[in-house]
């Protein structure tokens, strides 16, 4: 059980390791795109869509381990879009400049599928809530 975790960690420090390198070289290319204008919180979207490429994985291999999936797969996105944020976050402070502001029809999609989102969710949790009950009952 101490070798897979040490493995484990091992894996997560190499994963780490060979993101930062891969930064560093989008970095080096990212000179011969100084007149790329991107929309506000587009790095913020990257960072959260790469923590979460990170974090459901390790979340589930976590899970695994120490035998409690539920754990794994509930802990796992959380902690990925937490660290993804942060990543996202720096990214918008590093291309402050070049950032423009959102148009009206951005704006209006993006409160549109703000609302679809959190309709769909509480959609989800009720009906999730509700076969627990029914099943619960039986």
């Amino acid at each position: 059980m101490a070798l897979l975790l040490i493995l484990g960690f091992i894996s997560v420090l190499v994963l780490l390791t060979v993101i930062m390198l891969g930064i560093g070289v989008k970095k080096n290319s990212d000179v011969d795109q100084s007149s790329v204008i991107y929309p506000k919180g587009y790095w913020l979207g990257r960072g959260i869509a790469l923590g979460l490429l990170l974090g459901v994985p390790l979340g589930l291999g976590a899970g695994i381990l120490t035998g409690n999936l539920g754990l794994g797969i509930a802990l796992g996105p959380v902690f990925g879009m937490g660290f993804g944020s942060a990543i996202g976050s720096i990214f918008e402070k590093k291309h402050k400049n070049h950032i423009r502001e959102l148009t009206e029809e951005e704006k209006r999609l993006q409160r549109t599928l703000l609302v679809f989102t959190i309709s769909f969710l509480i959609l989800g949790v009720t009906v999730l809530f509700a076969l627990f009950y029914l099943y619960s009952r039986m």
